[in-house]
């Protein structure tokens, strides 16, 4: 059969996490993934297979020996233990949950930031759906009033979805769900339209507004959009609890408590650093901890390191870099924030400094001395001529914020750096948002294949088959 990748320009990849580093020796040890299936192929051991939906671990017990070299028991994680030698580290590994900060949050709640952590959610809420289907929750089932009121609420609660954090991330969840309930539960053809009265979607947040790094008129148009649709807003409201089929909420500054029967909670709020990022750490001088847990950065996203001879060989970006820059409006200098579009910036302009072959060791990057023949080559000339024999630092520029809301309505804020150009909400928003999410994927197969999915979905409805 043929494979294809979703980035061409990758020919080899390993499946698995990184868990130490060696920074001096310039290893990397990767703890591979576990390749058992549902049906236990490769075991021939069907009745035992583990589910490959299941959570692997996050955290991994590693040791490590006299000469640096890392050591631990193998059963302490999903598969083997490997070293890859490295002559760049570049570290883009991102964040996890801090679900942790709430009692009971990290065992009950599903998060949103793998593709594994995207398929237990659509299956919990395909479980839930059914759930809610059975007839033990119908009130033609049982004769006594009192029952049939029981059950109706019973029912109820298993198709209530609570969603936990008003950033991009828990408001765009929120719109989803809406347009996946509406399709699923409504008529003519809905699966589910016995449940369309039943269905419901709680958005709790601690602060005052929405998204807070939109502008005040697309906070409020979010917090309008979100409520036409039916879906329940808890501002100023903190999250105490959260158990199987419940949570504890309670607004702040107040004692008073409130206990929400509900089928799924969504993490959408906090983030923390991986534990590579807290392996690495720990081989870096001290001064490389910044703020949250991420890794301090120079303007060419160099960490620290503890001897002049590493220094240059790691590359750190995306959300666990810590750079500061200064807003024009600043009073003091202030960390990038976490957001794909830095990101994205950050990966491109490391793998220009790579691909130009500058000397990463130098304080200031630079091209490296190089022989007569070697010193005319087209790339060498050109960027000469664009006086970039030094490596120039980075700068971030923003472009602005998408996010959308659900009933194919967005909220568009299109800055260039600190200019703002246009703010704008509604369906022209939406394809702007929908434009751009084409255009960032990493090849034109991906772009065709969303484009027909979305077509797909408009015509036939969605696919719950798999759910």
């Amino acid at each position: 059969s043929i494979t294809f990748v979703s980035n061409p320009y990758i020919d080899n990849f390993v499946e698995g996490r990184a868990v130490g580093v060696d920074v001096e020796g310039k290893t990397v040890q990767i703890q591979l993934t576990s390749l058992s299936t549902v049906t236990g192929a490769f075991k021939g051991l069907a009745s035992s297979a583990p589910c490959r939906l299941e959570p692997e671990a996050l955290e991994t017990q590693i040791v490590y020996g006299d000469d640096d070299v890392v050591q631990r028991d193998k059963t302490q994680g999903a598969g083997g233990v490997i070293e890859l030698k490295y002559d760049y580290l570049l570290c883009g590994v991102g964040t996890q949950s801090r679900s942790s900060i709430v009692p009971g949050a990290k065992e009950h709640c599903f998060n949103l930031k793998t593709s594994q952590d995207s398929k237990r959610l659509r299956t919990a809420i395909g479980e839930a759906l059914e759930f809610a289907s059975r007839p033990d929750v119908q009130e033609f089932y049982y004769n006594d009033e009192q029952t049939q009121i029981m059950a109706r609420e019973e029912r109820r609660r298993r198709v209530r979805i609570a969603v936990v954090g008003g950033g991009p991330t828990g408001v765009e969840l929120s719109g989803e769900m809406c347009d996946f309930f509406k399709q699923v539960c409504g008529a003519p053809d809905g699966a589910y339209q016995h449940l369309r009265d039943d269905v419901s979607v709680i958005l709790v947040h601690g602060g005052s507004e929405l998204l807070p790094a939109m502008d005040v008129p697309l906070r409020a148009r979010a917090l309008e959009a979100l409520q036409a649709q039916g879906v329940e807003v808890r501002l100023n409201t903190r999250l105490k609890e959260v158990g199987q089929d419940y949570i504890v909420i309670g607004e702040k500054g107040s004692d008073v408590v409130e206990t929400i029967p509900l089928a799924v909670t969504v993490w959408a709020a906090g983030n923390a650093p991986v534990p590579f990022v807290r392996e690495l750490l720990k081989k870096l001088p001290a001064h490389a901890a910044g703020s949250g847990g991420r890794v301090n950065v120079d303007r060419w996203l160099r960490c620290p390191t503890k001897t002049k001879e590493s220094f240059g060989s790691i590359l750190v970006y995306g959300d666990v870099a810590c750079l500061d820059s200064r807003p024009k409006y600043a009073t003091s200098p202030e960390p990038l924030p976490q957001t794909a579009q830095v990101a994205g910036q950050q990966g491109a302009f490391v793998a220009r400094m790579l691909n130009r072959g500058y000397d990463m060791e130098q304080s200031v990057p630079k091209l490296p001395e190089l022989s007569d023949s070697e010193a005319f080559s087209l790339l060498r000339v050109w960027l000469a001529s664009r006086g970039l024999e030094e490596a120039p630092g980075f700068d971030f520029l923003s472009l602005g914020l998408l996010a959308y809301v659900g009933q194919e309505e967005a909220l568009n804020q299109v800055m260039l750096g600190d200019v703002p150009i246009f703010n704008y909400s509604g369906k022209i928003a939406f394809a702007l948002w929908r434009s751009v999410y084409l255009a960032k994927q990493a090849s034109s197969r991906n772009q065709a294949l969303i484009a027909f999915d979305w077509l797909r979905t408009n015509a036939y409805g969605r696919d719950i088959t798999r759910l």
